[in-house]
This record gives structure tokens, sequence and C-alpha cells, in this order.
């Protein structure tokens, strides 16, 4: 009997597994209680990779809902305004991000209410030090693997601090989104495909500004699971710059340009898609247009990262390269931590002056 490819890829690695637990963490971590008490007007979430990755998507989907801004901080920097009426949630799967530390770090001396997502580590001391409530992730994954996680607890938090009910939206989904990972794990998988018009090629990522963050995850993944060199842009800002290089651009036949196109979305948002799209087409690209279903960014948010997910899985194995492998990663956080150490407040203020 012949065996099927997605058992080939199962054999092969473990990230396979770690994928397909994707809406199994997502679950899990919604099915957590929680209750926060906070005086606040702003929400900022400090991370980065799938931390970050993560609040991009809750706060995509909520922007519209809340009367407080939410933003996400990638840099090890904080901004001045920053103060004891913002509110901190520190995301570090490993809890030694030396970047995420030393936001957190800022945070607790200006005062900010936190709390910390992680597996353990440094962070997890700090905030433990500070009293600042720690909602624990299962360790022993890769840090990429833990987005489920990180989704379904950041869903908890913006829900308890800013009224919302993206807990209950995941939860409807819940179904749907076991049935897409069925189809996805299938022998005519709609990823197995699109990785199939990958391979060979430097894939550009599209989509429009409501799902970006699905973008950005497809880019990241496939960077990182099958070590190819993968960019990500969205609509309608394309239309505006990109377009040229597309256009006349003298590598654009090494790339291949994929749409994330939201088949649910505003009439307008649509139309702007599919003048990109035609733009494309027009100029002789071969475009791959990856048709996004769900009636809420939520839901065609978790759809378009599944897909990216097992796309990313597929060309790894079509490539014969180990997606649990980031040895180049894994160097650079070493010299990383070698160079740099905890800048305390008062010596922060002498290099200012």
């Amino acid at each position: 009997m012949e065996r099927s490819r997605w058992d080939l890829v199962l054999e092969h690695t473990g990230m396979a597994r770690e994928i397909y637990d994707f809406v199994d963490n997502l679950r899990d971590a919604t099915e957590r209680p929680m209750k926060i008490d906070v005086d606040m007007n702003r929400v900022m979430i400090c991370g980065m990779g799938a931390s970050a990755i993560g609040g991009d998507i809750i706060r995509d989907c909520v922007i519209g809902e809340v009367r407080c801004p939410i933003t996400v901080q990638r840099f090890p920097e904080l901004p001045k305004w920053v103060d004891g009426k913002t509110f901190v949630i520190v995301s570090s799967y490993s809890g030694n991000t030396r970047e995420t530390i030393s936001m957190y770090r800022q945070a607790a001396e200006r005062g900010c209410r936190a709390v910390i997502i992680t597996a353990g580590g440094e962070l997890e001391k700090l905030g433990r030090e500070r009293g600042d409530t720690i909602v624990k992730v299962e360790p022993g994954i890769q840090p990429r693997s833990a987005l489920g996680l990180n989704l379904g607890y950041l869903a908890v938090i913006i829900d308890a601090v800013c009224g919302t009910d993206c807990v209950g939206e995941i939860r409807k989904l819940l179904p749907s989104l076991y049935k897409l990972r069925d189809r996805l794990c299938g022998e005519k998988s709609e990823a197995w495909k699109i990785a199939e018009n990958i391979n060979g090629r430097i894939p550009v990522i599209y989509a429009t500004a409501g799902i970006y963050a699905s973008a950005i995850r497809w880019m990241s993944q496939l960077s990182e699971n099958s070590k190819t060199i993968a960019f990500a842009g969205s609509v309608p800002e394309f239309n505006h710059n990109e377009i040229a290089g597309w256009s006349e651009g003298g590598q654009r036949d090494r790339c291949i340009p994929i749409f994330l196109y939201e088949s649910s979305a505003h009439r307008v948002i649509k139309k702007m898609a599919d003048a990109s799209v035609t733009s494309l087409k027009k100029y002789g690209q071969d475009v791959k247009v990856v048709r996004i279903r769900g009636k809420t960014v939520l839901q065609r948010t978790l759809r378009a990262v599944m897909i990216g997910d097992y796309v990313s899985l597929y060309l790894a194995h079509m490539q014969g390269v180990d997606p649990m492998e980031v040895g180049s990663i894994n160097e650079f956080k070493s010299r990383l931590n070698k160079v740099l150490t905890p800048v305390k407040s008062a010596d922060r203020s002498k290099k200012r002056k």
C-alpha cells in the first residue's frame, strides 16, 4: 500500500506534529479563565517573532471594537509615552529573549502593570520577583510552534482588560478549524500544491491590511521551516510602490507573488486586491491567489495562518531540509547574549546626557 505524503512528512520531522497541534493548543489556552483588574488607558504587547505575531493578530481582530489603543512593540527601547497607565503583556516562549527582557525591565521601571506569557527562563524569574501575573506555556516545542498557545492566552487577557469576546469567537471557530486541518493533511492538500508552486522561487506574500499579520507569519514560517528567503507586503500599499518593481524589476522572474485573498472581505478591499492581481498578470507575472474564506477577520486570519504553516512544512520536505533546525538563529542569540548585558536605569540616564 502506497504511503500518503502526510505519513512521509510526519515520519521525517517533529515539526509536522507541532503544526498539527495548533488548533488543539488554541483550544486549550482559551480554557484558562483570568480576571484582571487594572486601571489603564492603553495596551502594549511586547515580544519578538511568533510572540509578536500573536499580538499583531489579536490587535487586528479587535481594533474596531476597543476604546483604547493596542500596540505591538518589537524594538527593545520603549517609547516615552509608556507610563503607569500602560498595561503591558510581555511574551517570550523561552523567557530568555534579550530584547523582550529589556522591554519588561523598562516597563517595570515605569510602573506598568504586566502579565507575562512564557515557558520559564529569566523572564519568569523577574516577573515572580516583581509579583506580576505569570501565564505558563507548555515547554518542549519550537517557539514558533507555540503560536496557538500564545494566541489563546492573548485572547483571554485582552478580553479581561478590554471587554472583547475573542475567546467566544475562537470557540465558535474550532469545528471549522479542525475540518480545515484535516483537509490540509490530506493527499490533495491545497498547501501541498502551493508549496509545489513556490519550490525553487522566492515567495512574496501579500495580504490586505486587515489580515497582514498572516502574511508576516507566512514569511517567518517559510524562512524558518523551509529555509527559503521570503518577503511580505500589504495591499493597498503595494499599489503605491512595489508594483513598479514587479513590472520592470530585473529579478522579478526569480520570485512568485502570492496573494492571500479575502473572499468575504468588504467589497472595497476586494476591489483593491483584484486591481493588484490584475496589474501583476498584465506584466506577465505568475500570480498565485490563495482564497481565504471566513466571515470575520479572526476567522480569515487563523485560516490563512494554518494554510501557510502547512505550506512551509511541505516545502521543507520538497527541498530536503529539516524544519526543526534553526542553527543560525541560535548562533545569533548566543552571540547577542555575549555582547548585551542588562542596562540599569541610571546607566541609561548617563548615556542620554
